[in-house]
């Protein structure tokens, strides 16, 4: 088949397309003289009763026309000098990649990530203060009773053996009193809290290597739990 023929076959197409979008435009669906016009206008993009046809289909739509992608910028609406083409796959904003955070599908704006936090990290001063008391109580007790272990190698067999259980029983106390929060407030409260209780300890029974290598492992298993 020549160049001619095949021009002159796009041609009818493109007419034939026009045609049949301005049937659908005449018995009301929009949305299939928006999809016939768009096909023209990729076969033919200067054909200008194409383009109108479009613009009328997405007009009736109410759908803003858009322009060719070339033109397409849009920047992130928290840093307005920066382009990007990410968007929120919750309100749709442009974002750019400092903003935007994984999701289980496409990426959140701030905001947007903030709004959908898991119940067990809104947390409440109240849930502060009960953690902190319990992480007080219970890391107090823990220190104490390793204390009394003494010193030498057998203590830090101890230390290494009961160290982290101990701090998986203040996490899950915390729990208890909390409802399972979860976050940096809770980390940074619970983590003063069982400094606290280790100083408590420390005045009863003075054994510092041991309380001090008790919170040692014991914070940083906790705040790892309570990430």
């Amino acid at each position: 088949m020549s160049m001619s023929d095949t021009s002159l076959n796009s041609t009818e197409e493109v007419r034939g397309l026009i045609r049949a979008g301005r049937a659908a435009i005449r018995v009301g669906d929009y949305e299939a003289a928006r999809t016939t016009f768009e096909r023209a206008v990729s076969l033919d993009p200067s054909n200008v009763e194409a383009v109108d046809g479009l613009r009328d289909a997405q007009r009736r739509l109410g759908v803003v026309a858009k322009l060719p992608v070339e033109e397409q910028v849009e920047h992130c609406y928290r840093h307005p000098e920066v382009e990007t083409a990410l968007h929120c796959t919750a309100c749709g904003r442009p974002i750019c990649v400092r903003c935007s955070t994984p999701a289980a599908v496409g990426q959140l704006c701030p905001e947007c990530r903030k709004g959908r936090r898991a119940v067990n990290y809104k947390i409440a001063p109240l849930d502060l203060i009960k953690g902190g008391l319990v992480a007080l109580v219970v890391s107090a007790l823990a220190a104490g009773l390793i204390a009394l272990v003494g010193g030498g190698f057998f203590l830090f067999l101890i230390i290494f053996a009961v160290g982290p259980a101990a701090a998986e029983l203040i996490v899950r106390s915390v729990d208890w009193a909390t409802r399972s929060k979860r976050g940096r407030p809770m980390q940074i409260t619970v983590a003063v809290a069982m400094i606290l209780g280790g100083l408590l300890a420390f005045q009863v029974l003075p054994n510092l290597l041991a309380i001090a290598l008790f919170l040692l492992i014991g914070i940083s298993t906790a705040v790892a739990r309570l990430r």
